[in-house]
């Protein structure tokens, strides 16, 4: 095959789609595509994938009408031809990875649906004990069974359904008392021996007379957190004071570390409770068990300063889970379904077949290609198999030091999604290796492989694409949202010429050769800061992060930089030429520093002539970052002059070092029901914290898609400014 033309028309989220791609030898059999999430990727090679069935694709949210031409060298592609490895491990990728993938085919849909039932359902019980408890979904299984000492969940499970639990144990959230940091304060000799006395002086610290502590809203941790940041941050040095609720006048430093002694001094005049006052504010993980215990009743207090004694823990952890788990909708579906599936997937275990010895050599390839797996993979019976006595099994061998355990596929529980990636590739190996020995001409449709995987293994992916490049007629489409792995493809064997990027204009997408793949900085900003306002916008975030690494946060020009990025006092005194000035003394350059116009006219400036334009091509990253600084501008510009008459403070100015989150907790706590939090929230989100974070590759950024940032800038400006609200800075 050299060449393929599609011409696709309403196929799930493509509603048009043109291009011909050239497998001619001069430049290899491989296009990368790089396509931002939601623009075309699953579309496209689920396209493929009806048309690797022989099913037609179509259109599935309006139920347009669909129509597809998919061309080899002329004549329309036999499905044969088609081979599509998809980006998600659910439905259908699940099942080559959480089951035996030597399997026979025949039993193998009905074995796949057993067991991805099973898991479905078992996902949600731990989804459901991860709401309950708070331990990480991650751990829960594992925790649940070291507690009620089972190696079997199913087992344990229906066990647990057994128990039955008359306390009321809803206030109590294991992951809070039982969390390692939280257990090196409750196992301490302080505690144990003088847990009900301190709970009593620190329940007293809300009631005695003067205090300044409010229960369940301002508590001595948040107390000593708010002074020592005050403290930090200059406040006291500076001549400023504090007024506290229920005085006639404000206090300075001395006379507020006084007064806070004075409350303290029942705790802080013994030695054991001051020492447990300290470690319960040590982290935040300590700080939840405080505030646990400053939520509950007398009587709830007491029931947890039982139960978490040395000799009662063992059982309070088991009764938590019990009490999560009696009344669990979802564990008593788990059990049903678990019982009634188990005899027949031990049937189609045991009647399994598979020719083992045409796949030793992909088993081989993938042992020798992904490093650092917790297994090995091999044959359970390789003599026999080859033999042609026995069906074929893979067998899973773990090592750990002097430790080894060997288990089926069906014995696996404990593997993470990019060793399920692992397994799904697998798969893909064995299908590679029987087109190979047919001498099948492939066209692969790769969607995102490289999800879910370390770089190590990231390496071994692109090598074995490579190898299949060289493959006498196989040809590959690669589809990827992961910028990085783009560049991966294109700096190992994918030609420059076919490394392409989708775009859309109104209702086309359109496949160009990609830009500035090696060093965006260099190839595309460098040399355009003066010529192009929307690249001199976007170097600020870039400029900054260099002064941060070089220099320090305190650094002047830092500074003035964080005023590009934060609505700040100074911000619109700040111009082009200051800018240019800093931008010339970090890189050496002698652009001219004339410009008068402040940075940040011309960044709303050059935001709205985005906005406007009808087709957004190529990657667009100077738009993007532009879009982005411009977003979070306007918001805060939006959220001061909000505060300002909230508060009113005429003259308000956030002091954060986070401003734009401080901001939105600001607002948020006084205008709760705004309409415009809805906003603000996806601001914070999708632009806010991604302006400054990773700038050298921008890669949260460049998955976001100019038509998404238009319309967040569109939606930012149209905020509702409240009546008596000026705004004449913006």
């Amino acid at each position: 095959m050299d060449k393929l033309k599609i011409d696709l028309k309403n196929c799930y989220g493509i509603e048009k789609l043109e291009h011909e791609f050239d497998f001619t030898a001069s430049k290899g059999k491989t296009y990368a595509i790089y396509a931002p999430n939601g623009l075309m990727k699953t579309s496209f090679s689920r396209t493929f994938d009806n048309l690797a069935n022989g099913q037609h694709p179509k259109e599935e949210r309006y139920n347009r009408p669909s129509t597809h031409e998919v061309k080899a060298d002329g004549v329309e592609i036999a499905k044969e031809i088609i081979y599509v490895l998809k980006s998600e491990i659910d439905i259908s990728s699940d099942s080559s990875a959480i089951t035996n993938i030597l399997v026979d085919p025949i039993n193998k849909s009905r074995y796949d649906e057993l067991l991805i039932d099973i898991d479905k359902q078992k996902n949600k019980l731990i989804g459901s004990l991860q709401k309950s408890s708070k331990v990480k979904k991650a751990e829960v299984e594992k925790i649940i069974l070291a507690d009620w000492n089972e190696s079997d969940f199913p087992t344990c499970i229906s066990k647990i359904q057994e128990t039955s639990i008359d306390d009321d144990l809803s206030p109590y959230e294991y992951n809070t008392i039982f969390d390692s940091k939280a257990i090196e304060v409750l196992k301490s000799q302080e505690f144990i021996s003088k847990a009900k006395e301190f709970t009593d002086k620190y329940e007293e610290l809300f009631n005695q007379a003067g205090t300044i502590y409010q229960k369940g809203i301002f508590n001595p941790i948040k107390a000593e957190t708010s002074f020592s940041t005050l403290n930090k941050q200059g406040f006291f040095a500076g001549g400023h004071r504090v007024h506290l609720r229920g005085e006639t006048d404000s206090i300075d430093q001395a006379t507020l570390n006084e007064k806070l002694q004075s409350i303290h001094a029942d705790i802080d005049g013994n030695e054991e409770l001051k020492k447990i006052r300290a470690s319960l504010a040590k982290n935040a993980q300590t700080q939840a068990l405080i505030n646990l215990i400053e939520s509950l009743n007398t009587t709830q207090v007491e029931f947890l300063l039982e139960n978490i004694k040395p000799e009662n823990q063992t059982q309070f952890r088991k009764n938590l889970w019990a009490y999560y788990i009696q009344n669990n909708t979802e564990a008593r579906t788990y059990i049903t379904t678990y019982n009634e599936s188990k005899d027949e997937i031990e049937s189609i275990e045991a009647a399994a077949a598979q020719a083992a010895p045409r796949w030793t050599k992909a088993i081989e390839l993938f042992n020798d290609r992904f490093v650092d797996m917790p297994f090995t993979l091999s044959v359970f019976n390789q003599t026999q198999a080859a033999l042609g006595k026995e069906n074929a099994k893979l067998k899973f061998t773990f090592q750990d030091g002097t430790d080894t355990v060997e288990w089926s596929r069906s014995e696996i529980k404990t593997l993470s999604q990019g060793e399920k990636r692992a397994l799904y590739l697998l798969n893909f190996i064995f299908e590679v290796e029987a087109r190979k020995l047919a001498s099948q001409e492939t066209l692969f449709i790769i969607d995102d492989v490289a999800d879910s995987f370390d770089y190590k293994n990231k390496h071994a992916i692109v090598q074995y694409l490579e190898d299949l490049s060289k493959t006498e007629n196989f040809h590959q489409i690669i589809l990827t949202h992961n910028f990085d792995f783009f560049r991966t493809l294109a700096n190992n064997f994918v030609h420059r010429d076919r490394c392409l990027m989708s775009n859309r204009n109104s209702s086309t997408i359109t496949l160009t050769k990609a830009e500035g793949i090696k060093n965006y900085f260099i190839g595309k900003w460098k040399n355009n800061i003066a010529n192009n306002d929307h690249i001199l916008c976007a170097t600020i975030p870039f400029t900054r992060n260099l002064i941060e690494y070089t220099k320090s946060e305190n650094d002047l020009d830092y500074l003035k930089l964080t005023s590009l990025l934060h609505w700040k006092n100074d911000t619109d005194q700040i111009t082009v030429g200051n800018y240019l000035d800093i931008y010339n003394q970090l890189f050496g350059t002698s652009h001219n520093t004339s410009n008068t116009q402040p940075v940040k006219d011309l960044l709303f400036t050059k935001a709205t002539e985005i906005c406007k334009r009808t087709t957004h091509d190529g990657l667009n990253l100077e738009d993007k970052v532009l879009l982005s600084i411009a977003i979070r501008m306007q918001a805060e510009i939006f959220l001061i002059n909000e505060l300002r008459l909230l508060k009113n403070e005429p003259n308000y100015w956030c002091q954060s070092t986070s401003q734009f989150g401080n901001l939105i907790k600001d607002y948020s706590s006084l205008a709760s029901s705004s309409p415009s939090l809805r906003t603000l929230e996806k601001i914070s989100i999708t632009v806010s914290s991604n302006i400054h974070l990773n700038s050298f590759m921008y890669e949260p950024i460049l998955d976001l898609t100019v038509e998404h940032l238009v319309n967040l800038y569109d939606e930012v400006c149209s905020l509702p400014v409240s009546t008596t609200s000026t705004n004449t800075n913006a």
